[in-house]
């Protein structure tokens, strides 16, 4: 990577004062790039994923279809809660499949797109949060599409696909993620927030730092192994980012597939929330690139072209890494090391 190419890009967010709080560049699995503009946040800070989260939440469904505890994306949703008596009884609803859920074609009825993410302003996930059980609300709407038919985006897929992971680990999925994702991946602390009726938030609520994020990525660049390990099925990987054929309300350039956004254009797939929140995957170049940011709804975002016409730019440059693969970054005592391990190699290397 040409780090002057880079340190441009870090000039021009400082020039502009674009609200990026981290960027992050992985390049054939070393860290060649960090750095926390205008000192908003610190390597170790706990960011707020928003609909990154969504991307996690999928994962861990391919985790429990590769340990066994769910067959296969076909398996209907109604039949993992029993124990719920669902208003709005519907056949298509009978027919609705994790596949469905994880495509945001389920079909049901649900206003969020476009509708201000306020209580009071008819917002379905707003909606979902303040009734009494979050996974009730969403099984409970009326259907509005035979399912697979028509996509939304749909912060009650995303609850449901969540539910449905505590549903047969038999532990919460915060509980689920830590054993069988975070840990292996070797994150430091995490947190996953709670909604009501104590269903994870899993459309919105993970904190984790840059680092951790940039984690995910690398484990879907590396087809779903990590240290050799084969932590979610290869052929989940390969469906979850290719584009699904139902258009989505989004514009084109921007296709769909499992809890995951692509451009072609640019030849990535990507984890997308809130406020510029990104994990971006660029597999014909062996890279991984996190920003975290706070930019306006009604802002304008930069991170797409930054990646462009900067760390693609940069791309043929040469090479000077941090000499620590992601794969071994550690954390001592919740402050990670890799800082200091820098440094002394920067030292050396000035002898």
């Amino acid at each position: 990577m040409n780090n002057d190419t880079l340190n441009a890009m870090m000039d021009l967010i400082e020039e502009e004062e674009y609200p990026i709080h981290s960027v992050l560049v992985i390049r054939h699995g070393y860290a060649v790039y960090e750095r926390y503009p205008h000192e908003y946040y610190p390597s170790g800070h706990l960011k707020l994923l928003h609909s990154v989260s969504k991307s996690f939440t999928s994962t861990l469904i391919g985790i429990a279809i590769q340990q066994g505890l769910i067959s296969g994306v076909n398996e209907t949703v109604l039949s993992f809660f029993p124990e719920y008596v669902i208003a709005n009884p519907d056949p298509r609803k009978d027919r609705m499949t994790i596949e469905d859920l994880l495509t945001m074609t389920a079909g049901l009825e649900w206003y969020e797109q476009g509708v201000p993410y306020e209580y009071g302003s008819g917002n379905s996930q707003m909606e979902m949060m303040a009734s009494p059980d979050s996974v009730q609300y969403v099984l409970d709407r009326p259907m509005s599409y035979t399912p697979g038919e028509h996509w939304a985006y749909s912060a009650g897929a995303s609850i449901l696909l969540g539910a449905i992971v505590q549903q047969v680990a038999n532990q919460t999925t915060e509980e689920f993620a830590e054993e069988f994702l975070f840990d292996p991946l070797g994150f430091g602390f995490a947190d996953w927030l709670t909604v009501s009726g104590g269903w994870c938030n899993a459309p919105s609520g993970l904190y984790l730092t840059t680092r951790d994020m940039a984690k995910l990525g690398l484990l879907y660049l590396h087809n779903g192994t990590w240290n050799g390990t084969q932590i979610l099925p290869s052929d989940f990987v390969t469906n979850a980012t290719t584009p699904i054929e139902i258009p989505n309300s989004f514009g084109p350039g921007l296709d769909y597939g499992w809890h995951w956004w692509m451009r072609a254009d640019l030849g990535i797939y990507f984890a997308w929330g809130r406020y510029g929140q990104k994990i971006m995957v660029a597999p014909e170049h062996d890279l991984v690139v996190v920003f975290t940011a706070h930019v306006p709804d009604d802002g304008y975002d930069p991170e797409f072209e930054l990646f462009r016409d900067y760390i693609l730019e940069a791309i043929d440059g040469v090479s000077t890494p941090v000499p620590i693969p992601v794969l071994e970054i550690l954390t001592v005592s919740g402050i990670t090391i890799v800082a200091i391990v820098a440094v002394v190699w920067y030292k050396r290397r000035s002898l």
